[in-house]
This record gives structure tokens, C-alpha cells and sequence, in this order.
């Protein structure tokens, strides 16, 4: 089980990453600029990686179970941009990181149980 507690915060996580890359690549308006950035690239491959992570986690777990887990994403997202692209954490981004947690946390509690 820790495994796969460590798969999803892994998954999650270079999702998070894959998003703050494509981000950056998209600072041009000029798309050959965009498809000839590193930056994109970078997004694109761990994207990859977290699909093929997400898939290891459908194998082990059901499906109404990963992809809510997967809301971790806009989690880690917020702490990314806010460190990175230096984008303000505002009371209402806290509320709603707050009640996903607590939403991810009943879903892995009632899993647990239920296994």
C-alpha cells in the first residue's frame, strides 16, 4: 500500500510539473517559438511518465478511486506556481485546496477500509 500512496503523490506531482514547463514554453505568442522550446518537451515528457504512472495506479486500484486521488494535481499546482511564477496562494485558492485534501482524504480512508 505505501507503494501506491507513493505512485500517486509521485504521479501527481509531475503532472503538476508537466504543467508549470508547458506553461513556460507558452511565454511566446508565436508557435514554432512554442514547438521549439525545451520547455515544452519537458512538459510533454512528464506527462508521459505521469500517464504511465497513472496507469500502474488503475491496475492496483479502481477506477472512481484514482482519478478523483488525481485532483492532488491542483494541490501541488498551487505551491508550484506560487513558488515559481511567484502567483499569490489567496484565501479562496486555501479553501478549495483545503476541501479537495479533505475530499482525497475520506476517498483514501473509505478505500482502505473497504480493501
Amino acid at each position: 500500500m505505501i507503494m501506491i500512496v507513493i505512485a500517486l503523490l509521485v504521479e501527481t506531482g509531475v503532472a503538476s510539473f508537466a504543467s508549470y514547463f508547458l506553461k513556460k514554453s507558452s511565454s511566446t505568442d508565436q508557435k514554432a517559438k512554442i514547438l521549439l522550446s525545451p520547455w515544452f518537451y519537458l512538459g510533454g515528457i512528464l506527462y508521459v511518465i505521469s500517464s504511465g504512472i497513472n496507469i500502474y495506479l488503475l491496475k492496483k486500484l479502481p477506477y472512481a478511486v484514482v482519478l478523483p486521488l488525481g485532483s492532488l494535481t491542483y494541490v501541488w499546482t498551487i505551491f508550484v506556481s506560487n513558488r515559481l511564477l511567484g502567483e499569490k496562494i489567496t484565501k479562496r485558492k486555501v479553501l478549495a485546496i483545503s476541501v479537495i485534501f479533505v475530499g482525497v482524504l475520506l476517498l483514501a480512508v473509505g478505500t482502505s477500509r473497504a480493501q
